[in-house]
């Protein structure tokens, strides 16, 4: 028999069980006979109460307890009252020996802090209730199923005594936020309709029945929301479990009871198997409550995965960093708005400086977004702040709050807080939209990689990611050294601004030092927060998880009763007439919501092709048209290709795709193969069209789609391109949108300190699999990029300016520099993610607007270019093929203020190809000498450009003296005649006789032309000639230019073949030639009205008449059919094959073969206008088109 251990107290280093309980027996009048029987609590909750009663209510404690949530309770209360750790996961299971050392340690507490003056007698403080718990049969979580008739025996008895105290709360719950009425309930399920039950149905006898036991038989999630209000100032807790319900082949979410945790014993009696909870989210305000409870379920189920934490990670995580390193900005920011108040601002840019309200006793947590905003628009209104607080009366407050927004120190913090603050801010506003809980675990998976790289070495941090170990952050060996610490862009960029003598070298590492205390004390509480059964793979691929069919799914991501019990679905209206009503009684509550608005249901969804202007008729998809005004006729698409969406009228259907398909943006834009990959991939889901798997080339199944989208679509046909019809609600779209605005803004910040911070990252789009730096700006470029890169670069528009975006090659909608002679062009999206959001509305504004190459090299947020971006651009186009040479001279590119116009000699100039295309291209040309000895091409020349050309004649008369006269020069081009030196001529004479000779007056005439060492002035050459040449004869040019050749053939940008070897210096050349949109490709685009290609393109034009003829299966044939008949390219026609302007050689009564034979000479336009493009970044330009 057991008795009360009672005895006097003795001093002994090692105090033994029995004398433990003899001292608290004596201390608290009670009986405990063994060690379990204090793991209630409830004694330890006595003795603190008796040190400091006002630190715990003693009426909240339960001491009459025999179960684990009474005991949850008790020590929730314990811990709020001290800050040590209590192991209560070990007492709520009734561990001797962690109950043991805990009551050890505790006698020590108590004696130590005990006021011995003070008398307390605690049988009449705890009104004479007896603390010794009950005896009762343990219960254990492997026990044995028992039969299914016991458990609802069981099932059925617990019901009966729970809902005599919980139905009237129940009911009231469901009345408000279940209501039967239909008008605020959302079908959220895609392949029913669904209806709502009657609250009679959902209390009746039965209805936790069925819940009991299915939660028996399969795992279940365990929700508890606290403080739910219930109208007339009543208040309740809310108990729902979710699970997958096999009978109606879908994971539901049911309310199970209500409860008040200190007085109702309703969670008591419910016979739910504990170990089969999954997993847990509870909303409670005090982290210690949900703490308590998730030990409790942990000790049932070790692998139960806790959501609880979510519950204010984001207000914490800001409490924590501010308060660990910036508790001075708090206290400025009170200040400020104290005075604010105090003195309203006549200013109108700070009249909106604080908009919403604030309680300055109200901890930080409570009022994160007000801090965060109030940070931002400070450091945004900094100098209107400054003459505000100038401007008033001289008082101690406004003096010291004057001088701190003077000091650079005060604003350096500011600075760094608005951008690192920004991503806390937006997963606070997201856990506030109700998103789903996987998307939130995300993104804070992401911002915990991007904190820890910020203060820690790359390798340490990707093991902390992984881990997610805080002994890591907390040893300084691992992290990085403090001048390394990285402080986000806008900071750099002030520091780099700063001088020394207003921010000198320790101030500068105090704030680093602070920076590095926010990032640890930030990361502490993210990690605490995120579930710890989840790891790295599992946070990045848990969307999969969450929405696999049959999987257990997880609603914790509900932070309120009105978003998660928006509808109680049951079944189709349909079968309102069906004999078997058993499901009937089931309430389903779903979280999820559909995308879009009721309103475009015809057309939500829908395939499309829209016009946009400058481009044929592009793929699209129809979207919500959200945040903007909805125009008459239009609707709102989302370009597929490009991160952007617009209004448009006339949209096509997309089934029409071999009437709106355009060839020739196929051969010529990237995006336009990209947005019709996208947009075929997404018919062929629709369609149900699988291509073969052994197609591994990309290209390749673009063109197996494109043959099957021109072929109908089959065999599944039109009909089935059309979206699946679902109903939406339009406060779903308003959610949806803030909720894609936030994210944007997270993905923002991790997109941009990965460009900034971590080299490992293209620049344009993001990928890990990097080839070369950018040669632009700082950041790195994948294989893709680079290529896209070296075909965009140098590729201009009609206006002069340059058809894609500087930075990554890409975008439709761009803005171009207004500095004279400067040409390029910059994207939304890229000015948006890397210099801030609005960048680019904002430069809109700026008339003219100085791009950030041709500014002074400083920081624009993550974009920063690179000091030496000239000479980079020119080895990115390095020819370093076949034999070794010394690299040319490099040439920096010169600002554009400081270009002058260009200065040309042209030998063997021809018809003056090169002078037509600088003038296209839209540089200024001062001079342009000109040695030409054909009379025809002389007439050429002089009449298509009204005489400004300076032709000398012979080039070989030509001598330093008539140099000295003529120039200074900035360009030679030139290409000496090819009979001798190509090998098709059977008579050639080779590079040192006939007209060979010629390539030594060119070689003789660049040495005299070129500039000395010391001279920085930019001089350029080139020399052109054909491919098939003796291999002696090309080895010796390249022998004397000191370089090797780049092979273009204009068949890649006009419908002739023409392959022809340049020599030279101008920057660019090696890089790929692409056809622009004015570009023709096919002969038919060449040919006047009425006349039809028989090819596409043709063989290589020459002075031979023959050459006209084409060659195929062993016969030749004209290359036109007119009226059913052969004939031949008419001279027009030639012109435009070569890329010159009609009737360009129509002069001097010259006949065809005249024609001919001076276009057979000529270059090709194209090819020389893609080669002369870099120089626009060295040489003045017209005044451009805006």
């Amino acid at each position: 028999m057991d008795v009360p251990v009672t005895g006097n107290l003795f001093c002994s280093e090692r105090l033994i069980c029995h004398e433990l309980l003899a001292w608290l027996n004596e201390t608290l009048q009670t009986g405990f006979t063994k060690v379990e029987q204090v793991c209630t609590g409830a004694a330890f909750c006595q003795l603190m109460n008796w040190l400091s009663p006002k630190f715990l209510d003693l009426s909240r404690v339960e001491f009459q307890s025999d179960n684990a949530m009474d005991a949850i309770t008790n020590y929730s209360l314990l811990q709020a009252a001290f800050r040590k750790r209590i192991p209560t996961g070990g007492l709520i299971k009734k561990d001797s020996e962690v109950a043991l050392a805990f009551l050890r340690w505790f006698k020590a507490f108590f004696d130590k802090n005990v006021n011995r003056n003070i008398v307390y007698h605690p049988l009449e403080a705890r009104g004479g209730q007896s603390m010794v718990p009950l005896e009762t049969q343990k219960r254990e979580t492997t026990e044995k199923e028992e039969p299914p008739q016991v458990k609802v025996e069981q099932a059925k008895a617990a019901v009966d005594k729970g809902n005599e105290g919980s139905s009237d709360t129940l009911l009231r719950f469901i009345r408000r936020y279940c209501s039967d009425t239909g008008h605020t309930h959302l079908n959220t399920s895609t392949d029913t309709q669904v209806s709502v039950p009657s609250v009679s149905a959902i209390l009746s006898p039965t209805h936790p029945t069925d819940i009991i036991m299915a939660c028996s038989r399969t795992p279940y999630c365990l929700y508890l929301y606290v403080g739910v209000e219930l109208g007339g100032g009543q208040k309740t807790s809310v108990v729902l479990v979710g699970y997958f319900d096999k009978s109606l082949g879908a994971s539901v979410v049911r309310p199970l009871l209500t409860l008040q945790m200190s007085v109702d014993a309703t969670l008591k009696k419910c016979d739910l198997v504990l170990y089969k909870v999954v997993a847990f989210y509870c909303n409670a305000p005090n982290p210690g409550m949900s703490r308590a409870i998730e030990l409790m379920l942990q000790a049932f189920n070790p692998k139960l995965v806790s959501l609880c934490g979510l519950t204010g990670m984001a207000t914490r995580a800001c409490q924590a960093g501010l308060l660990a390193s910036f508790s001075c900005v708090v206290d400025l920011i009170r200040d400020i708005r104290h005075n604010y108040d105090t003195y309203p601002p006549v200013c109108g840019s700070l009249k909106g400086l604080f908009s919403e309200p604030y309680n300055p006793s109200l901890p930080i947590s409570a009022q994160c977004l007000f801090t965060t905003h109030a940070v931002q628009r400070i450091v945004g209104s900094w100098r209107p702040l400054v003459d505000y607080f100038k401007s008033l009366k001289q008082a101690q407050d406004t003096d010291r709050i004057r001088t701190q927004l003077m000091d650079h120190k005060v604003k350096l913090r500011f600075i760094f807080l608005s951008h690192m603050l920004e991503p806390l801010q937006a997963l606070q506003k997201l856990q506030q939209c109700g998103t789903n809980v996987a998307m939130e675990l995300q993104l804070t998976s992401m911002l915990v990689h991007t904190y820890a790289a910020n203060i820690l070495r790359p390798c340490v941090a990707e093991c902390f990611t992984r881990k997610r170990d805080l002994s890591l952050i907390l040893n300084w060996a691992k992290r990085l050294p403090i001048k390394e610490v990285r402080v986000g862009a806008r900071a750099r960029e002030f520091l780099w601004a700063t001088a020394v003598v207003d921010l000198g070298e320790e101030e500068r590492r105090d704030f680093l030092k602070d920076a590095s205390t926010f990032y640890e004390a930030a990361l502490k509480c993210l990690v605490e927060s995120l579930p710890g059964h989840l790891g790295e793979v599992a946070l990045t691929n848990i969307n999969a998880k969450t929405y696999s069919v049959g999987d257990c799914h997880c609603y914790a991501g509900v932070r309120t009763p009105q978003s998660a019990f928006v509808e109680i679905c049951v079944v189709d209206d349909a079968d309102e007439d069906a004999d078997d009503d058993d499901d009937d009684d089931h309430c389903v509550i779903s979280t999820s919501s559909p995308p879009n608005s009721v309103e475009l249901l015809d057309v939500m969804g829908e395939l499309v092709w829209g016009e946009v202007q400058g481009f044929s008729p592009w793929p699209a998809i129809i979207i919500p048209c959200s945040g903007e005004t909805q125009l008459q006729e239009s609707r709102m698409v989302q370009w597929y290709g490009q991160n952007m969406s617009s209004q448009v009228r006339a949209l096509k259907p997309f089934a029409a795709f071999a009437q709106h398909f355009c060839s020739n943006s196929l051969a010529i834009l990237v995006t336009y193969r990209e947005a019709l990959f996208l947009s075929l991939q997404e018919a062929a889901l629709r369609c149900k069209k699988h291509f073969s798997e052994c197609v591994g080339d990309r290209d390749e199944l673009l063109k197996q789609m494109l043959d099957w989208a021109i072929g109908g679509f089959q065999p599944m046909g039109l009909n089935h391109l059309k979206p699946t019809a679902i109903k939406y609600t339009s406060k779903t779209v308003h959610d949806l949108t803030g909720i894609v605005h936030i994210m944007s803004i997270i993905f923002t910040f991790v997109i941009t300190c990965m460009i900034v911070f971590c080299p490992g990252f293209c620049l344009c789009c993001g990928t890990e699999d990097i080839e070369i730096c950018h040669p632009l700006f700082k950041g790195s470029l994948c294989s893709n990029c680079e290529d896209n890169l070296k075909e965009t670069l140098y590729r201009y528009d009609e206006d002069g300016y340059q058809s894609y975006c500087t930075i990554c090659c890409y975008g439709l909608e761009v803005i171009m520099c207004g500095n004279d002679s400067c040409c390029r062009s910059y994207c939304r999206d890229c000015l948006s993610i890397l210099v801030g959001p609005g960048t680019f509305d904002s430069l809109k504004l700026l008339d003219p607007w100085i791009c950030y190459l041709c500014q002074p090299h400083r920081p624009h947020g993550a974009l920063i270019p690179r000091e030496d971006w000239s000479i980079r651009v020119q080895e990115l186009f390095a020819n370093n093929s076949a034999m070794a040479f010394e690299p040319h001279r490099v040439y920096p590119s010169i600002p554009a203020n400081l270009r002058r116009p260009l200065r040309v000699l042209a030998l063997f100039d021809g018809i003056a190809t090169g002078y037509l295309v600088l003038k296209d291209l839209g540089i200024k040309v001062e001079t342009y000498v000109a040695s030409e000895v054909c009379e025809d091409s002389l007439a050429v020349a002089v009449v298509n450009h009204d005489g400004k050309i300076n032709h000398i004649g012979d080039a070989r008369l030509i001598t330093q003296e008539y140099i000295d006269r003529w120039g200074p020069f900035d360009l030679l081009i030139g290409g000496s005649p090819c009979n001798d030196l190509s090998i098709v001529n059977p008579f050639r004479k080779g590079l040192y006789e006939g007209t060979g000779r010629l390539f030594f007056d060119f070689y003789r005439i660049l040495q005299l032309l070129k500039p000395k060492e010391e001279d920085p002035r930019p001089f350029f050459w080139l020399f052109e000639n054909v491919v098939f040449m003796n291999r002696h004869d090309k080895v010796n040019i390249c022998r004397f230019l000191e370089c090797n050749p780049v092979l273009v053939n204009a068949v890649e940008v006009s419908p002739a073949h023409r392959a022809r070897c340049f020599w030279g210096n101008i920057p660019g050349m090696s890089r790929p030639i692409t056809a622009s949109k004015n570009d023709k490709l096919n002969l038919q685009d060449c040919l006047e009205i009425g006349r039809e290609a028989r090819v596409s393109k043709v063989r290589t034009i020459t002075t031979n008449p023959n050459s006209l003829k084409q060659c195929k299966g062993g016969a030749s044939l004209l290359p036109v059919l007119q009226n059913g008949k052969e004939d031949n390219l008419w001279i027009t026609e030639l012109e435009k094959i070569f890329g010159f302007p009609k009737h360009y050689t129509d002069v001097r009564n010259m006949n065809r073969q005249q024609r001919q034979k001076v276009l057979g000479k000529a270059w090709s336009v194209p090819v020389i206008r893609h080669l002369f493009a870099p120089l626009k970044d060295y040489f003045a330009c017209e005044e451009l088109l805006k």
